[in-house]
């Protein structure tokens, strides 16, 4: 029977002892019991499961997703806890092992997929590119001009970093707001006329240096399927910390 938590302790000693899956599980719980928040064991005095559930903002725009962060040390727990899933709620589920991914595919129709890595960067490990100076900060009002807004999803607090030719943006990341001492980065684009000129690496390398001045480890979750922008952050100084999956549907009735 899945149990939630009003004591985090037992979520914190289970991400503790699952560094495969702690880091992301940890960051997480940092933020404490919260509205929209649940952490829920399968056993509350030794957990062998743990899953975190972040529900919608019904103020918000857009599609309501619960987002469920699940880890398990073997497929009976994780199922007690997927049980728990209301049928036919709009999910987003993200685990850290392929077993589970799959255990996740199966309780949901019709799954979206898609599998990443996790790398983060501090200051010391930072290898500055002199491209960077190439990039400046920029407005979303930039983005319009270049035509490039309506295909990207940039937040609100999103820091541009990005390289302008004759007043076009070329290349382009994304700095998001901090959270919890972290600051996460994202390469949006770079014109399919300017690639391979240093460009995209120049705007990805700007975004992390801002985050960096600003006190923060810098996040940068890549495609794994993108092997090319893991070897360019790789390059820059991230380090890989895990790697995660997700399965996107309704849960099946």
């Amino acid at each position: 029977m899945p149990y939630e938590l009003r004591d985090l302790a037992p979520a914190v000693e289970y991400a503790g002892r699952h560094p495969e899956a702690g880091f992301a599980l940890l960051r997480a719980l940092e933020a404490g019991l919260r509205p929209g928040f649940a952490a829920i064991v399968d056993e509350p005095e030794r957990a062998t499961g743990l899953m975190l559930v972040h529900r919608p903002d019904w103020r918000g725009r857009g599609p309501l997703v619960t987002h469920i962060q699940l880890d398990a040390e073997a497929a009976a727990a994780a199922l007690r806890m997927l049980a728990w899933i209301p049928p036919g709620a709009q999910v987003r589920i993200t685990t850290y092992r392929p077993w589970l991914h799959d255990l996740a595919q199966g309780v949901l129709e019709s799954a979206r997929t898609a599998q990443y890595v996790l790398c983060v960067m501090e200051e010391p490990q930072f290898r500055g590119d002199p491209r960077a100076d190439l990039a400046v900060e920029i407005g979303v009002d930039a983005l319009r001009r270049s035509g490039e807004l309506p295909a990207l999803e940039v937040g609100d607090s999103d820091r541009l970093f990005g390289v302008m030719r004759d007043g076009r943006v070329v290349s382009c990341a994304a700095l998001g707001a901090p959270e919890n001492g972290y600051a996460a980065v994202r390469y949006l684009f770079t014109q399919p006329e300017e690639r391979r000129r240093g460009h995209g690496t120049a705007a990805l390398a700007a975004a992390v240096r801002a985050g960096l001045q600003a006190g923060c480890k810098v996040l940068c979750r890549v495609p794994a399927a993108e092997l090319w922008l893991l070897d360019l952050v790789t390059r820059l100084g991230f380090s890989p910390v895990c790697r995660e999956w997700s399965a996107e549907g309704r849960a099946r009735r």
